[in-house]
């Protein structure tokens, strides 16, 4: 009887220690997601004085990573923008343009449904002859612009002198979202 008593305990734990060991448990991760390419065009003005640049439209595509990360988009937390660089490609141009035509310079999303956030801006831009510029962000929570299946990227700030020429641009992105996944 003891021996039976014994041997229904055993068993009873050992079940119960395969059963805990095997539930799965919800944990947050952290994850970037880059955009590289995002291209717009600096345009010809002969005033000085504030600018905006038409918003370019960037496809985010999150279902692809939430699927490769093992997370579902609707268990997001947050998103933040970490570093926005900006780049002035002009070197088909001579003189070729730098960030030294422009005073201040700041980085905006949209999207459908979606007000205009700042996230962030650069005042004033050292004139130091750079075709980049890396803007100081303000960490704002970006995730419903990021779950829309694409959002707007706009640029604008203000210039210093002319620009007698289009410049080619393109700003990396660099995304850090944090989300529940199950271990």
């Amino acid at each position: 009887m003891t021996t039976k008593i014994f041997n229904l305990f055993a068993v009873s734990m050992l079940g119960a220690a395969m059963f805990l060991t095997s539930c799965k448990k919800e944990v947050d991760a952290s994850f970037t997601k880059d955009f590289d390419g995002v291209n717009f065009t600096l345009d010809t003005t002969s005033k000085v004085g504030a600018f905006a640049i038409a918003g370019t439209d960037v496809v985010t595509n999150l279902t692809q990573l939430a699927s490769e990360k093992g997370f579902d988009i609707n268990k997001i937390k947050k998103v933040v923008l970490k570093t926005c660089t900006l780049s002035m490609n002009d070197s088909l141009n001579t003189p070729a343009q730098t960030f030294n035509v422009l005073d201040s310079v700041y980085a905006q999303l949209s999207g459908p449904s979606l007000s205009t956030l700042k996230v962030g801006s650069s005042n004033p831009v050292l004139h130091n002859g750079s075709t980049t510029l890396t803007l100081n962000m303000k960490n704002s929570d970006v995730a419903p612009y990021l779950k829309a299946d694409k959002f707007n990227f706009i640029v604008g700030g203000a210039n210093n002198a002319a620009i007698s020429h289009k410049v080619p641009m393109t700003a990396k992105l660099t995304f850090e979202i944090t989300a529940t996944i199950i271990k």
